[in-house]
């Protein structure tokens, strides 16, 4: 039976398991949704057991699961035991809890370092016997895997030096933490076992280490060589890149590509820049909570180009490319609630994005003239939207066709089992869909309608 390949997303409001072939199809899938968000660590299990046994149902005879890996929210965190066991439920990047420790090491908030610190001081007892753990390191050492082992995307926003490639354990033990209760940090994809017989997944499943869920949204979306650029065109507006270099802004910080361990690759190092805008498709069912997308695609095509300027946002604030929580944006001049209006607003999160691609080859991270940008997210789905990015990228963009980050652990799982790197993995398996081209007359037209979206821009801030 030919092999597949198991990844497994665990996020804040459910769980998808996927099933990918050798030729970079999902065969089988399968998915709950919680509300609120669930964490329960024994909830998990439960749901990761549940989910296992439809898609084994789904594949039957036709494959045999060669590999499995998973991938979780970054900055979320559960203390367990020696044994791997919950000590408490986990603790969301979005938890209160930790704030004044995070003001105190001078980290974002929604780190899990702060969590970790908090723990320590208000639970000094239960932290004597615990260890640091991320959702994803607690499903694989569940289903066999190694216990008290991360991955060094996972370990970044507990506190891991990515440049020295180890626990600052001086920083931290002056921080009042004991560098013992941190897990060994591995490279994505590593593996770390076999999956327990009592999953009832065959014999022989390999374990491989796992991701965060954005990267492993930017390996599933084929954009993790030098020059290559993704973006996620969802409620929000997420910027992924490549660099030689890391590079660290109050907007931007970068992770480790998988395979620039220090021990993997010693001559040269990629880094893995990201960003994220608070302009995206989310404005779209704010100023139309009513409205067909669909339809109103179709009524916009007779306004576009509309020679308009908008930086649309749902509410003040902005992180990328503009870095001011004060800042409201601008929005189009003309009837709200119209077609043009909506037309008008497809057009100004483009040119956010046109200068989200800016702003990152502003920092050194190499965004090449007409190469094609990587995109995936709901926004994708509009061929009228993506024609119009296109053309006010003047460049292609390139549509992934299984760009969720189930599919990007699932590529882990094939690097583990073919025993190459992870980027030889994802080059045999990401499929472009296809490619969306600019319009030659409406690249003529934006390049001015951005200028002025550009002057317009600068005498506000």
């Amino acid at each position: 039976m030919p092999p597949v390949f198991l990844g497994i997303d665990l996020g804040t409001s459910g769980m998808r398991v996927v099933a990918l072939s050798e030729q970079g199809e999902v065969v089988a899938k399968s998915e709950r949704q919680w509300d609120p968000p669930e964490t329960n660590p024994g909830r998990w299990l439960r749901t990761l057991k549940a989910l296992l046994g439809q898609l084994t149902a789904q594949l039957g005879e036709q494959y045999s699961i060669a590999a499995l890996s998973a991938c979780s929210t970054s900055g979320t965190i559960l203390p367990v035991d020696g044994r791997g066991m919950p000590l408490e439920q986990a603790w969301l990047y979005s938890d209160p809890r930790g704030q004044a420790q995070a003001k105190q090491l001078g980290i974002p908030a929604s780190w899990g370092l702060s969590r970790w610190l908090w723990w320590a001081e208000a639970y000094p007892d239960q932290y004597r016997d615990s260890y640091l753990a991320h959702p994803a390191d607690f499903l694989l050492s569940q289903l066999g895997g190694r216990r008290q082992v991360t991955d060094h995307t996972h370990a970044l926003k507990s506190g891991f030096d990515l440049e020295a490639y180890t626990w600052p354990q001086e920083w931290l033990a002056r921080q009042g933490l004991n560098p013992k209760h941190f897990p060994e940090v591995v490279p994505p994809g590593t593996v770390l076992g076999t999956v327990r017989a009592d999953w009832g997944l065959g014999p022989e499943v390999l374990i491989a280490a796992g991701i965060t869920d954005g990267c492993a949204g930017q390996l599933a979306a084929g954009a993790i060589r030098l020059g290559q650029v993704s973006t996620s065109l969802g409620t929000t507006l997420i910027f992924k890149a490549n660099s030689p270099d890391p590079i660290q802004t109050p907007s931007i910080y970068s992770h480790l590509h998988p395979d620039s361990a220090p021990h993997r690759c010693r001559e040269r190092m990629v880094w893995w820049p990201g960003a994220a805008s608070f302009c995206g498709g989310g404005v779209l069912p704010h100023y139309f909570p009513d409205g067909n997308l669909q339809m109103l695609d179709q009524q916009a095509q007779a306004y576009l180009p509309t020679g308009l300027v908008s930086y649309p946002l749902c509410r003040p604030g902005e992180r990328f490319p503009i870095v001011d929580p004060q800042f409201a944006g601008f929005l189009p001049e003309a009837e709200e609630g119209s077609p043009r209006f909506y037309a008008a607003l497809l057009e100004g999160v483009a040119m956010v994005e046109r200068l989200g691609l800016e702003t990152l080859a502003a920092q050194g991270i190499p965004v090449p003239e007409q190469s094609p940008i990587f995109t995936t997210g709901g926004g994708s789905k509009s061929p009228l939207w993506l024609r119009l990015r296109a053309s006010i990228l003047a460049r292609p963009l390139a549509v992934v066709k299984h760009p969720e980050p189930a599919v990007g652990a699932a590529i882990l799982a094939a690097s583990a089992y073919w025993c190459c790197s992870v980027q030889q993995a994802a080059d045999r398996l990401v499929q472009v869909e296809r490619y969306v081209q600019p319009d030659p007359e409406w690249v003529k037209s934006y390049a001015e309608i951005y200028s002025v979206f550009h002057s317009r821009l600068s005498n506000l801030l």
